[in-house]
């Protein structure tokens, strides 16, 4: 139980840490991407803040749960997925208690946030299954597949969950947010390939 502990630590503080800078970004217009609503009217990053860097930047949980599962296998992975959301839950309780806020909505609407809340857990978990499936040869095969298909798991559950449809407006902005999920799944293979000698897989979890 010690050692799974250990184990546990770095990749819950880092699971954390990526959805603190996501969610502190929430608000934020990735204003830098305007060139977008030359594609497309719906897809203007002012418009509705349909797109944040909070949603840019939230992909990296996939990275981070990549490289748990290389290192350490699915449980761990998964565990640390859970162990994360339990985290954020009790900041949050503890922060009501003191009165830093004063009601779960001040965070985000109910809705919205049991939505995000739901749609990120399915992703996480779809992650983890097809790393742990494509593990082995090429090296790049598992990281990338399963960032991808984590991603559009939680960009579809996501938008489904909070009433969105599949009209004119939304089905532009939904190919653009898969895009960006192909994106990350193209762009964490550099650092991954920095890593895999820092970070090697421990004894029964070879390949990727």
């Amino acid at each position: 139980m010690i050692t799974v502990a250990r184990q546990l630590v770095l990749p819950v503080l880092s699971c954390v840490a990526a959805l603190a800078l996501a969610w502190s970004c929430r608000s934020e217009p990735a204003a830098d991407l305007r060139f977008l609503k030359d594609l497309h009217s719906s897809l203007d990053p002012a418009n509705d803040g349909w797109l944040t860097w909070g949603m840019l930047l939230l992909p990296a949980i996939f990275f981070v749960l990549n490289l748990t599962n290389r290192r350490y296998g699915p449980a761990i992975a998964l565990g640390a997925a859970m162990l994360a959301w339990a985290v954020i839950a009790g900041g949050i309780v503890w922060a009501l208690r003191e009165g830093i806020i004063h009601a779960v909505a001040e965070i985000a609407p109910p809705r919205r946030a049991g939505a995000f809340f739901g749609a990120l857990l399915i992703g996480q978990i779809v992650n983890v299954y097809f790393f742990d499936w494509f593990r082995g040869v090429p090296w790049w095969k598992a990281p990338f597949i399963a960032a991808l298909l984590g991603g559009l798991a939680f960009t579809v559950v996501f938008h489904v969950a909070t009433g969105g449809g599949f009209d004119e407006a939304a089905l532009p902005r939904l190919a653009a947010l898969g895009g960006l999920q192909l994106i990350w799944a193209c762009s964490q293979l550099v650092p991954t390939q920095l890593l895999r000698r820092a970070i090697r897989p421990c004894p029964g979890f070879g390949g990727a």
